[in-house]
């Protein structure tokens, strides 16, 4: 009788601690599975106010996420001439059926349910994420790292084709 006692105190002790780290883990690994994928900037977003055309434009530069394995993007084949500023080619459509793009490697991304953590140039900066109806915005929490900004990043997913060059 005491051994079952014991097993059941001990299998209630497991489930207490060890159940919330089991959904923590599910959410990390649903919340990777989201970030998995090719991701551009909103054009006419700007500091740390949202897009105003709900992220219909793309800035020319983006990321990509595969497996934790973060990398820049820079698109390169636009002829877009209503970019911010007037620069022709700094933005594109976020329909277009296809685009070119030059990659170049950042490292390794954290993703956990509400934020994630890049590692560039030595430092490692936590941001966190909130989705908004046709993007997310991901914030610097606060500023560690040289390269970190008090900037938000309004993005979202790219859904065409990518030809990557060198």
């Amino acid at each position: 009788m005491l051994h079952f006692l014991l097993m059941t105190k001990f299998f209630l002790l497991t489930m207490i601690f060890f159940f919330p780290v089991i959904k923590y883990l599910e959410a990390e690994t649903k919340t990777a599975e989201i970030w998995n994928g090719v991701w551009f900037t909103c054009e006419f977003s700007q500091r740390t106010r949202a897009p105003d055309d709900k992220c219909k434009m793309f800035d020319n530069e983006g990321f990509k996420v595969n497996n934790g394995i973060f990398t820049y993007l820079e698109m390169i084949n636009s002829t877009e001439e209503n970019c911010r500023g007037n620069k022709k080619g700094h933005c594109f459509n976020s329909n277009m059926n296809s685009i070119s793009v030059k990659e170049s490697p950042i490292g390794k991304i954290d993703i956990g349910p509400d934020h994630l953590f890049v590692k560039y140039l030595g430092c490692k900066q936590r941001f966190s994420f909130k989705k908004a109806e046709n993007y997310y915005a991901v914030v610097p929490d606060k500023k560690n790292c040289f390269w970190a900004s008090k900037r938000h990043f309004y993005v979202a997913r790219y859904l065409g084709e990518l030809s990557v060059k060198d």
